[in-house]
């Protein structure tokens, strides 16, 4: 048992921050919930692939590329509403998604918006410094269900994100602060046979970053990767 906590400890600690949507074709039918579990890659390019930033380490510890567990529990509300509480690595986002105007057919179009604002803390990673990050992801999604065997979503998602903490710069901690802006899209899919489904998804996204650590400036954008995937039960 110890061995198990060990290695999730490991797993969480050095984790990219990487946020999938995972909205699935429609929002979770009331007085049902969702359970899911897998993992997404934040996969940086550009300028954002360089995390050498004169001596600074805010880079490599607040913007780092790599691979995240998630776990996510979503429950159904009335109105065609849904609650959502995904976890990816240290950073924990609370979703509510809303269907307009669903078509009530075995092949269910619809439209799918939400807000899910999330906050998480950056692990010290080999001296390289801490904090904490929070931010707002708006997703606004056109989602197609087929007789509960296939989905799809497909939208713009928008996004902003602020880092604050004390990282590493030339042997010793300095404060640093930095707020991203996000615009890209995403396309989903699933498949399965009742309750059980294979989620998979990739977001394509520019970022670009504004901030201070110590005497440095932060100001560098480029296109983020986000895939993800999970295996979805419905309970």
């Amino acid at each position: 048992m110890r061995a198990v906590f060990a290695l999730l400890w490991l797993s969480f600690a050095g984790c990219a921050a990487a946020l999938p949507a995972l909205s699935g074709g429609s929002t979770t039918p009331v007085h049902r919930g969702d359970l899911a579990l897998g993992a997404a890659a934040r996969l940086p390019t550009g300028a954002l692939r360089d995390v050498a930033l004169a001596g600074s380490r805010f880079r490599e510890a607040a913007e780092r590329g790599g691979v995240a567990p998630v776990a996510l529990g979503r429950a159904g509300l009335p109105g065609g509403w849904d609650a959502q509480l995904l976890l990816a690595g240290t950073t924990l986002r609370f979703a509510v998604h809303h269907e307009l105007d669903p078509t009530p057919a075995s092949t269910r179009w619809a439209w799918l918006v939400g807000a899910a604002p999330y906050a998480g803390w950056i692990p010290d990673d080999d001296g390289a410094g801490r904090g904490a990050r929070f931010g707002l992801d708006v997703p606004l999604l056109r989602t197609v269900e087929v007789s509960g065997l296939y989905e799809a979503w497909v939208g713009p998602r928008l996004g902003v994100e602020g880092v604050r903490g004390r990282f590493a710069q030339e042997g010793q901690d300095a404060d640093a602060t930095a707020v991203g802006l996000k615009a890209g899209a995403l396309l989903g899919l699933g498949l399965g046979f009742r309750r059980l489904h294979v989620l998979a998804e990739l977001t394509v996204a520019y970022e670009r970053w504004w901030g201070s650590h110590g005497d440095v400036r932060l100001n560098r954008g480029g296109v983020v990767l986000t895939p993800a995937f999970a295996v979805r039960l419905r309970i």
